[in-house]
């Protein structure tokens, strides 16, 4: 005679049901954190974009003459602004805020991996690798200088929705250069996380940064 294989117990479809209650339970919750806590920055000057977008394709040099692409931006938050070294107003205007917004950052914000301050030339003409690093400095010591062929610098400008353009003076000698002034958050997957359209608020500015940096670690934890 053969003997039978135990069979395992059947659970009553009430344990089942409240099973399955539990589970809905715990998506709706982690779906509701992830909402409570996810930034409201749909007022201008700020934009916050909920699923990100990828900054890719780009071939540029920092002021060190090594390659700046896109691995630059892995495993860190990024500031990002465009501008040239011969601006008189915009560019030493928001450098010096960026400035004053890594000074307000608590200390527990700049621990490693600290989030990096990037300043890329549109003016690659006028603005080399040397000349960026003395002006960039300037602001701050661990602040980045940025730049590359035109080609390069225009495939990253358009993805995060920047422009430029050059205007000869009316004397004949040089020229001077239109450009957005948007400051660009890159979080750590490489990916465009809000923009920050001028006139832009130091205190807003870090306010907005933790609020997006917290509500990205609480979707990894939840995902």
């Amino acid at each position: 005679m053969q003997s039978e294989s135990p069979q395992p117990p059947r659970l009553p479809i009430p344990v089942i049901l409240i099973g399955l209650v539990l589970m809905g339970l715990g998506v709706w919750a982690a779906h509701y954190l992830l909402e409570s806590h996810q930034p409201s920055l749909s007022k201008k000057p700020a934009h916050y974009l909920r699923s990100g977008k990828p900054l890719t394709g780009f071939k540029l040099i920092d002021y060190n003459h090594k390659p700046f692409t896109a691995s630059r931006f892995k495993g860190k938050w990024t500031f990002l602004f465009f501008g040239y070294t011969n601006c008189p107003d915009v560019c030493p205007t928001t450098l010096l805020k960026m400035r004053l917004l890594w000074n307000k950052m608590p200390a527990a914000v700049q621990t490693p991996p600290a989030p990096q301050m990037v300043f890329v030339s549109v003016d690659p003409r006028r603005d080399t690798p040397e000349r960026l690093k003395k002006y960039v400095k300037f602001y701050r010591p661990n602040f980045l200088g940025v730049t590359g062929k035109a080609e390069q610098i225009n495939i990253l400008i358009h993805q995060v929705g920047g422009h430029y353009s050059f205007t000869k003076n009316p004397n004949g000698k040089g020229y001077t250069v239109n450009h957005s002034a948007q400051i660009i958050l890159v979080d750590p997957k490489g990916e465009m996380r809000a923009v920050f359209s001028p006139p832009q608020k130091v205190d807003e500015l870090l306010h907005s940064y933790i609020k997006i940096r917290n509500y990205y670690n609480l979707q990894r934890v939840t995902s």
